[in-house]
């Protein structure tokens, strides 16, 4: 009976169409999430409060959404294709039309693992009708689909579908811990010096200090908890002599927004851990589908003597393994060296890139073969002193970027709650 069910769902033709405004979007909340819990693709930076928030505070300019939806002939939803589409310009000229999904094409690491989502059993379905919207649309010149995992089969046979040029490339990996396995089992997995400091440094600042490692649980400690978390990886950074990402308002006014919404579920792992009675270090991490990710961490540089980030890190690992719901721990990808120490395994991403035979598209082709063999020539003629001056002036204006942008948007929300303060009390003072 369930593969004949099955079966039906395959071959039954779903019915699209293109959610373009934000007031659409909004209204897919219920049934976005309902179809996620429901798919082979579950992972927290699909979930549509993740998706919403990225769409408020980073949506590039000169962007719209262009999300495909799919439904069955009943009106029910089987799948999703979270897309929007940017204009490519060279000094302020547009010269072709581009699909990315959301979460992704700005400067700002933000999450991981986008994908097109689909009810069980209704993958290929899914995939022939998103195909066959996208093939009906004028409206697109290349399909730019980045960080996707590498073994969506959503995407690869929606490339087999399209009339377009396609390729496709691993493109990072996110290193990861089986928390399934017992601890020591974990440990015996490691390299020897790793064997000796995944507990060493830990338990070295639980004697020198007066420690406590504690999760946040209730709801009146997760506001402190946030601006621990926010002034440690600040101050963390600083003494670095970089920016941070919490240096701009509108990045650290997103992730609170989505600590909030992620405690109030459950889904939110907010560790701290004071030393002589002062919070030190703090790591937050999203929880779904059994995967913890680990998203941010901060700690006192003053402590670096004592390792206090390793010890930290190591103590939030050990909890994840005591932790019934996590079954693995997932650094994220980003390519950070350290994190292969710690993992023994790994799930790749891979660049799905598809470009239809006309005229922009071939200007796209162009121009990005110039702009690669610019860079080329830039990397042999200029003086590795320069480059690395050029690199660290474009990541401050990328931050300061998003500061600037994030007054308005601060601006507005504090109108906003301005007004309703004064509706919920207009009552009182009219009495």
């Amino acid at each position: 009976m369930r593969e004949s069910s099955d079966y039906a769902m395959l071959t039954v033709p779903l019915t699209t169409s293109i959610i373009r405004n934000q007031e659409e979007f909004e209204r897919l909340e219920a049934e976005w999430d309902e179809l996620l819990d429901d798919s082979a693709q579950k992972c927290f930076f699909l979930r549509w409060h993740w998706n919403w928030l990225w769409w408020q505070h980073f949506a590039p300019r000169r962007s719209e959404l262009h999300i495909v939806r799919c439904t069955d002939g009943d009106g029910r939803l089987k799948g999703i294709a979270p897309l929007y589409r940017r204009e490519c310009q060279v000094f302020g000229v547009p010269y072709a039309r581009e699909l990315a999904m959301i979460g992704t094409g700005i400067e700002l690491k933000t999450g991981d693992y986008p994908d097109i989502f689909a009810r069980r059993g209704a993958e290929q379905a899914v995939s022939q009708a998103v195909g066959d919207c996208l093939e009906a649309q004028g409206a697109w010149d290349r399909l730019w689909l980045h960080g996707v995992p590498q073994g969506s089969g959503i995407i690869a046979d929606l490339l087999r579908r399209l009339h377009a040029h396609a390729s496709s490339t691993v493109c990072d990996s996110s290193p990861f811990v089986d928390t399934s396995v017992s601890w020591n089992d974990y440990k015996h997995s490691l390299g020897r010096s790793m064997r000796r400091n995944v507990d060493y440094y830990a338990r070295r600042l639980f004697v020198k200090y007066a420690c406590e490692f504690k999760l946040v649980e209730s709801y009146s400690e997760l506001e402190p908890a946030i601006d621990d978390l926010v002034r440690l990886h600040q101050m963390r950074w600083r003494a670095a002599e970089e920016p941070g990402v919490f240096n701009s308002p509108d990045v650290e006014l997103f992730l609170r927004k989505v600590m909030r919404r992620s405690h109030s579920e459950g889904r939110l792992r907010l560790w701290t851990l004071s030393v002589n009675g002062t919070i030190e270090a703090a790591l937050v991490g999203f929880l779904d589908n059994g995967v913890l990710h680990y998203f941010q961490k901060g700690f006192n540089p003053g402590y670096a003597k004592d390792d206090l980030g390793t010890a930290m890190l190591s103590l939030c690992i050990r909890a994840s393994f005591d932790d019934p719901r996590i079954d693995s721990f997932d650094f994220m990808s980003g390519g950070a060296g350290y994190k292969k120490l710690w993992a023994r395994h790994e799930r790749a991403t891979a660049l799905h890139e598809a470009s239809r035979q006309n005229f922009r598209a071939r200007a796209y082709a162009s121009v990005r073969h110039l702009r690669e063999g610019a860079a080329a020539v830039f990397r042999v003629v200029t003086p590795t002193r320069v480059r690395d001056l050029r690199r660290d002036w474009l990541r401050r204006r990328r931050v300061r970027s998003l500061g600037l942008r994030s007054i308005f948007v601060m601006a507005s929300s504090l109108a906003n709650q301005l007004v309703a303060d004064m509706w919920l009390t207009l009552p009182g003072l009219l009495q």
